[in-house]
């Protein structure tokens, strides 16, 4: 049962690190949000950085990701 659950967080993590991804091709690089993302920052960080750079809608889909997440892994 806990290798299973390792598994279902690994796939979540490559998940929210693909989501980032896509996310991150689209921002100009001198974005404060972008630079968060090429430093490998927490998602925390990088949503917060968001919201300033005012794409808050992507902001609010990576806390939901998250959230959603963390619901299933309890």
């Amino acid at each position: 049962m806990r290798s299973e659950r390792k598994g279902m967080m690994a796939g979540q993590m490559a998940s929210l690190e693909q989501v980032i991804g896509q996310f991150r091709r689209m921002l100009p690089e001198e974005s404060a949000t972008a630079r968060a993302i090429d430093r490998q920052e927490p998602w925390e960080r990088i949503a917060l950085n968001a919201v300033d750079d005012g794409y808050i809608e992507f902001a609010n889909e990576l806390g939901s990701f998250i959230e959603v997440c963390l619901r299933r892994n309890t």
